[in-house]
């Protein structure tokens, strides 16, 4: 008889399990902030007992943390998406950054943002380090393609460029209101445009 296959492995379900509980978690600090939900409240979502959860996790502050991981892995997968569509590559920066935006800016990413110092203190540095450092590439090689393409100025420093860009864009993180005047796409367009005009090849 021929043996069965394609069954996860126990690492696989592990892994399957855990991130559940980060979609739970990331789902309830969006709603509700990250202080006003304790580990029971997840649990309960989950339909499992608080101590199962520390099989996981190792506190709600590691918790934290893992949403914060899944969540750039979010964010890190659709700028790589919109990097790698045609146009020059300021348009392409362009379709960047509105990827960006749009992302950070849905109920379950945004609350992050109001997080990320305390991780940079208390977490692991080098994986909030890691994330960070590939969105500044990701936007630093657009800038210095664009110096070719000249679709950007020639005399730009893609470093200090790619530093004020996002500082500029991560703020959205914090003051976005989903119930505000314009819509998270008509803003990602609008910021994306800011932000990169000043950058611009204007002949």
């Amino acid at each position: 008889m021929k043996e069965l296959t394609g069954f996860p492995t126990k690492e696989q379900l592990r892994d399957m399990k855990r991130r559940e509980i980060v979609r739970c978690a990331a789902k309830r600090f969006g709603q509700d902030g990250f202080e006003n939900v304790p580990l029971e409240a997840i649990a309960t979502d989950l339909g499992v007992t608080k101590a199962a959860l520390y099989n996981y996790v190792s506190s709600k502050n590691d918790l934290l943390l893992q949403c914060y991981e899944v969540g750039m892995d979010r964010l890190v997968a659709a700028v790589e998406a919109a990097k790698d569509t045609s146009g020059t590559a300021a348009q392409r920066l362009s379709a960047v950054l509105e990827a960006y935006i749009m992302t950070m800016t849905q109920s379950d990413m945004q609350y992050l943002w109001s997080y990320t110092r305390p991780m940079v203190m208390y977490g692991d540095k080098r994986v909030v380090q890691a994330i960070r450092d590939k969105l500044d590439y990701a936007v630093r090689d657009l800038l210095i393609e664009g110096m070719k393409d000249q679709s950007f100025r020639p005399d730009i420093d893609p470093k200090l460029a790619s530093l004020v860009i996002l500082g500029a864009v991560n703020w959205v993180g914090i003051w976005y209101r989903p119930d505000g005047p314009k819509r998270a796409d008509e803003l990602a367009q609008k910021i994306a445009r800011e932000a990169l005009y000043g950058y611009l090849f204007k002949p």
